[in-house]
């Protein structure tokens, strides 16, 4: 799948399941190669329990966004209102926001899979990957 049909398939997963009335609905989903997070809200509600599949197909998206010398993105935003509006972000350059405090050592194991060229390594990922 593309890109925009990965997107598609996340948004059309967020509103198949929700109540008459909702306004928005938005995931987010932080990542590297070895753990990731899920997080979605309706109404500013947390949406429970998540679509099937959709950590899959944000993994999905992660991979066919790569772009060799650039990376991959570390966090995805995608938000859906009623009247049919989608918003996304991708962020590539900062450290997620976990949940749970991380290992470190998950950012080299993340850059051996989807290569950054320097200019393209934030230095909080370097030093990460130096230790």
């Amino acid at each position: 799948m593309s890109e925009i049909e990965i997107i598609d398939t996340i948004a059309r997963a967020l509103v198949a399941e929700l109540p008459a009335g909702w306004r928005e609905v938005g995931a987010v989903y932080r990542a590297t190669t070895s753990y990731a997070e899920l997080d979605a809200e309706v109404d500013g509600a947390q949406l429970d329990p998540l679509p099937d599949d959709l950590e899959d197909r944000f993994e999905e998206l992660r991979r066919v966004m790569y772009q060799p010398g650039q990376g991959a993105w570390l966090t995805a935003r995608v938000s859906v209102t009623a009247d049919g509006h989608f918003a996304t972000d991708f962020d590539y350059d900062n450290q997620p926001a976990w949940s749970i405090p991380v290992d470190e050592g998950i950012y080299p194991a993340d850059l051996a899979e989807f290569p950054r060229a320097p200019e393209n390594t934030p230095p909080w990922m370097r030093q990460a990957s130096s230790d």
